[in-house]
C-alpha cells in the first residue's frame, strides 16, 4: 500500500522513508544477521504454535499419549522460548551497531578507560559458568519433573471437578 509505511513511521504518508542506501557504510548495522535472527524468531515462535496445535488435535482425537514423537517434541519444546528470546535479543542488539545512542554515541567511543580487556573476559566467563550452572539445574529439574510426573495431590479424582463438586445425575 503505497504510503503505509510512510505513515507508520512518521504519520504522515506523502513523508519519504530514508532508505539504507542513504545511510553510509560505516553507520549501516549487519543487517543480514538480524534479518536471519528475527525470522529464528519468527520461525521458533510459529512452529510452537504449531506444535501446540497439533498436540491439542491429538488430545481431542484421544490420541495424544499414544504418539511418542509428539511427546518427545512437546518435551524438547520447553527449549523454545528460550531460544526464541535470545534471538530477538541478538537481533535487536546486533541491529543498533554501530551505534549505542543513535547518532549521538558509537560503540567504538563508548570503552571504559579504567576497565581492561581482562577483566571483561573475565567477567564474562564468570557470567557464562553461572549461566551454565543455571541451565544445568533447569534441565536437572525438568528431567526430574518429567520422570516423576505429577503429584498425586495435583491430579482430579475420576467423577469429581476440580473443585471437588460431584457432578449432577443425568435426568
Amino acid at each position: 500500500m503505497p504510503g503505509l509505511l510512510s505513515w507508520l513511521a512518521c504519520g504522515d504518508s506523502a513523508r519519504p522513508v530514508t532508505g539504507l542506501d542513504a545511510i553510509p557504510k560505516a553507520d549501516r548495522p549487519p543487517v543480514n544477521f538480524s534479518f536471519q535472527l528475527f525470522h529464528l524468531m519468527v520461525a521458533v515462535g510459529f512452529g510452537m504454535i504449531g506444535l501446540a496445535g497439533w498436540a491439542a488435535f491429538a488430545l481431542w482425537r484421544g490420541r495424544l499419549e499414544d504418539s511418542r514423537l509428539l511427546l518427545w517434541l512437546l518435551t524438547f519444546s520447553v527449549l523454545g522460548p528460550q531460544i526464541a528470546n535470545q534471538a530477538g535479543w541478538w537481533a535487536a542488539e546486533v541491529g543498533r551497531q554501530p551505534w549505542i545512542v543513535y547518532n549521538l554515541l558509537r560503540t567504538s567511543e563508548a570503552l571504559s578507560a579504567v576497565v581492561t580487556a581482562n577483566q571483561v573476559a573475565a567477567s564474562m566467563v564468570m557470567f557464562m559458568v553461572v549461566y551454565l550452572l543455571l541451565f544445568a539445574v533447569f534441565l536437572f529439574l525438568l528431567n526430574d519433573k518429567i520422570r516423576h510426573g505429577p503429584d498425586e495431590a495435583d491430579l482430579v479424582p475420576s467423577g469429581k471437578l476440580a473443585l471437588g463438586f460431584e457432578p449432577k445425575e443425568e435426568c
